[in-house]
């Protein structure tokens, strides 16, 4: 076993390998399904002047395949087995690992809208036999409960429930000594909660943003607030928080490990709300220019 390769020889767990390569087929397969249509559309109206709604259309498409396509890279990297070994070892790297599943992957498969591509990119007998096998009573009853939990407030404190709870010091020390509960427990819940939350946040077609600006502005501010007071706990605490790394002997002292990953996680893991902050302000502004004669202060879009 080397640095580069886990205890089965492998750089990277084989089903994360395994899933993020039928993904990349999948939705590249829908993608170019999508592409297509839009570039017979373009060749339609290729006579009407002044027709560019279905070449931006092309190239938001262009956007959200790259968007997904460094999402899972970016997975790859963070299941790897070089940083799995160094998270095991550094509180620091545990915490770039986390925040690349909460505030970089999480986002970047949003924006990504995976969702139709990823249909269209089954066969479609696997369609057909998808919608045999799962009655419609029963594909209404999930739509309605991700419905319930995309609802902003909910999707607010799962977020804030998911990341706090795995940063308490027993369930963390549990984690870090246990492979099973750290890579398909810890790691799936943070996936789970961040993905809800940026669907709050980010256009990701056919799902609709459920609240205007103001209240997006609102999640955004919660999101920065509970990252920022769970760092200063961690950051300010006089003693070593997770018992596994006060153990493991590195050029860091424990508290100044703990010190480093608190302030990554303050610094950098604000930095993406901060953009998202940023961007959404700048979209409110434009739509509220666009209306001289009236203020919208809700800004509703949907994907």
């Amino acid at each position: 076993m080397g640095f580069w390769t886990d205890a089965n020889g492998w750089p990277v767990p084989p089903l994360v390998l395994l899933a993020c390569l039928i993904a990349e087929i999948l939705y590249f397969r829908g993608w170019e399904i999508i592409t297509r249509g839009v570039q017979a559309k373009e060749a339609a109206r290729a006579k009407i002047p002044g027709s560019t709604a279905q070449s931006s259309r092309r190239k938001v498409w262009l956007w959200r395949g790259i968007f997904f396509s460094c999402a899972l890279f970016l997975l790859l990297v963070a299941s790897s087995a070089p940083v799995d070994r160094l998270a095991g070892r550094l509180f620091w790297v545990h915490m770039i690992q986390h925040l690349l599943l909460l505030v970089v992957i999480a986002p970047l498969l949003v924006a990504g809208a995976p969702i139709i591509p990823l249909w269209l990119g089954l066969p479609r007998g696997a369609r057909r036999l998808f919608k045999l096998c799962v009655p419609v009573k029963v594909r209404r009853a999930l739509y309605g409960v991700v419905g319930r939990l995309r609802q902003p407030a909910i999707s607010c404190v799962l977020l804030v429930v998911g990341t706090w709870i795995w940063h308490w010091p027993p369930l963390y020390d549990l984690a870090l000594t246990n492979a099973a509960l750290h890579d398909w427990c810890e790691h799936t819940t943070f996936m789970a909660v961040s993905l809800l939350f940026w669907t709050q946040i980010i256009p990701s077609a056919p799902l609709h943003l459920r609240t205007g600006y103001l209240g997006r502005l609102g999640c955004m501010g919660v999101a920065v607030a509970q990252n920022v007071v769970l760092a200063a706990l961690i950051g300010f605490a006089q003693t070593p928080l997770y018992a596994p790394y006060a153990h493991l002997a590195t050029s860091l002292s424990a508290v100044q490990d703990q010190q480093l990953g608190a302030g990554i996680m303050w610094t950098f893991g604000d930095l993406p709300f901060g953009i998202a902050f940023a961007a959404l302000v700048h979209r409110w502004l434009i739509s509220v220019s666009d209306e001289p004669g009236e203020v919208n202060l809700e800004g509703k879009q949907h994907a």
